[in-house]
């Protein structure tokens, strides 16, 4: 989708966001608020998920039982 209308909410959205955006100070201490300083992810975390996504995927794509009992 493009186009002038487009363009113009583009426009209006970036002035208003504009008007509207907080000191960097602000924004600053609400980030410390909120995300700790120092990253906590262990160093198996991408493991731990890959195992996780990988179980999910075996699960749903799994054949059910009754309709393996009813092949045979």
């Amino acid at each position: 989708m493009s186009g002038p209308a487009i363009d113009e909410l583009d426009r209006l959205l970036a002035a208003w966001a504009q008007a509207r955006r907080l000191p960097d100070a602000d924004a600053a201490r609400i980030r410390q608020a909120i995300l700790p300083a120092v990253p906590t992810l262990s160093a198996s975390w991408w493991s731990d998920f890959n195992s996780k996504l990988s179980s999910a995927i075996a699960r749903a794509t799994a054949t059910p039982a009754p309709a393996l009992a009813a092949l045979q």
